[in-house]
């Protein structure tokens, strides 16, 4: 049994591991900050990790949330003096098994470790049972990987997801959230309900409530007939709320109060409606910087937070971009009526190290745009060229800042093919934001040609 112990007291440290070693537990690690544990845990197989709640700059509650996700058949125990019903509650949402006040009795401290052990064989056993050979879970078999560290998590998630907690999927543009989203549901509770996907930064201010609790006919203008909100249509199913970071804070006390409530009133009803969806959000903005500037309210994120998961960027998955690069060839080659064999080694090595600022969604694009121009039977580097707009406003200048993002905008609506809606996906962005954008960009001549093909 691999133990690791983090504290910031090294008397904590000695006497827990000289405990540990007269019961016959040698393999046992110390670790006095979490930032050391954090990385440690990463690279490391631990069994049981032994985690101090009040340290200097990393608390053990970031260690957990932080590391868990990366080694989720690692157990972890809070040893704290803080004896707080709600950071014990947060602690096991975040996926800790025990949580225990200090001073500990030892031979509670070694009964709980003996359980934890025995917690952690079953969660493996678990998961190997609803993997493939490939260990990948039959749930998030549409994922297409062979990286360590997502099927690692992918396996955290499903087990994650039977509890059927509210899941916030975090990660850039285009790392897959949707699809995770969507493998979520097919192991959650929710499984055999409707998959309602919804994009919160579309929806208008003005008719969030109509979409999400539905209204009744006549209850105000245009409303011609009942309509059933996001909330009931999901009922016994999931509810996907995407781009969850874009909800303007006077809407997210009113989401947060029928989280809090499971209870919806359509407009112009007087009866409530229970709704039981499970939650799955997902954001590509910084939530920890979103709280600290008071653009979104802790108290509804951590309703939507009780399991976290980050999808890492394809940067940090160059092991998956080949594999990747060929599942996409194989939908253009169907989608386009092709037969190419595949890439040749030259054009594969320029794929694998490529920058891909939309991540899995700019190299599905760049692999599209090859077989459009492919003229043999092998990806050739030539067919991996920029797309250049008919304009020489994308010729590189020195520039103005507005300048300069005009130009980055009409390059990438260029490489979407006037898709506003992807250009809003690989930017970053609101779709409002990127037509706001364009609106600016009428009023100079020097872009009418441009904007006039797309």
């Amino acid at each position: 049994m691999k133990i690791l112990i983090v504290d910031d007291e090294q008397i904590v440290l000695t006497s827990i591991r000289r405990l540990l070693k007269r019961r016959g537990l040698h393999n046992v690690r110390i670790c006095d900050n979490g930032p050391d544990a954090i990385e440690q845990i990463k690279t490391d197989n631990f069994d049981l990790v032994l985690l101090d709640l009040l340290m200097p700059d990393v608390d053990g509650l970031e260690v957990l949330e932080t590391a868990k996700p990366f080694s989720p058949h690692t157990e972890f125990m809070i040893l704290t003096a803080v004896d707080d019903v709600g950071t014990a509650v947060q602690a096991i949402r975040l996926g800790a098994y025990d949580y225990l006040v200090k001073p500990i009795d030892n031979e509670r401290l070694l009964l709980s470790i003996q359980r934890a052990y025995e917690h952690r064989g079953l969660l493996a056993g678990l998961a190997g049972s609803c993997t493939r050979a490939d260990r990948i879970p039959e749930s998030f078999s549409h994922i297409v990987t062979q990286n360590p560290r997502m099927i690692e998590l992918l396996t955290f998630t499903e087990i994650m997801a039977k509890s059927g907690n509210p899941i916030l999927v975090t990660g850039e543009s285009g790392t897959g959230k949707e699809l995770l989203a969507r493998g979520i549901h097919g192991c959650g509770p929710g499984q055999n309900g409707p998959f309602i996907a919804v994009n919160v930064s579309a929806i208008p201010e003005t008719l969030f409530e109509s979409q999400f609790f539905g209204h009744l006919k006549g209850s105000f203008t245009g409303a011609d007939r009942n309509y059933t909100g996001f909330f009931e249509q999901a009922a016994g199913g999931t509810l996907f709320l995407d781009e969850i970071g874009e909800l303007p804070m006077r809407l997210q006390s009113k989401l947060l109060r029928v989280l809090e409530e499971g209870m919806v009133t359509p407009i112009g009803s007087t009866r409530s409606v229970p709704v039981n969806p499970h939650i799955v959000s997902a954001t590509n903005i910084d939530i920890e910087t979103a709280l600290k500037g008071g653009r979104f309210r802790l108290d509804l994120m951590c309703r939507l937070k009780s399991v976290h998961v980050h999808l890492p960027p394809l940067s940090e998955r160059q092991d998956d971009i080949s594999l990747l690069a060929s599942h996409f060839l194989s939908l253009a080659c169907k989608h386009h009526k092709k037969v190419i064999q595949g890439f040749s080694p030259e054009a594969m090595e320029l794929l694998v190290h490529k920058g891909y600022p939309g991540n899995i969604r700019s190299l599905s694009q760049e692999v599209e745009n090859a077989v459009i121009l492919a003229d043999s039977n092998l990806i050739q580097p030539r067919h991996l060229g920029e797309v250049k707009a008919s304009t020489s406003m994308l010729t590189p200048t020195l520039c103005t800042l507005k300048e300069n993002r005009d130009r980055h905008v009409a390059y990438v609506l260029t490489h979407t093919r006037g898709d506003r809606n992807e250009a809003a996906k690989i930017l970053g962005v609101t779709l409002r934001h990127v037509q706001r954008i364009l609106s600016q960009m009428k009023d100079d001549p020097c872009w009418k040609s441009f904007l006039d093909t797309i």
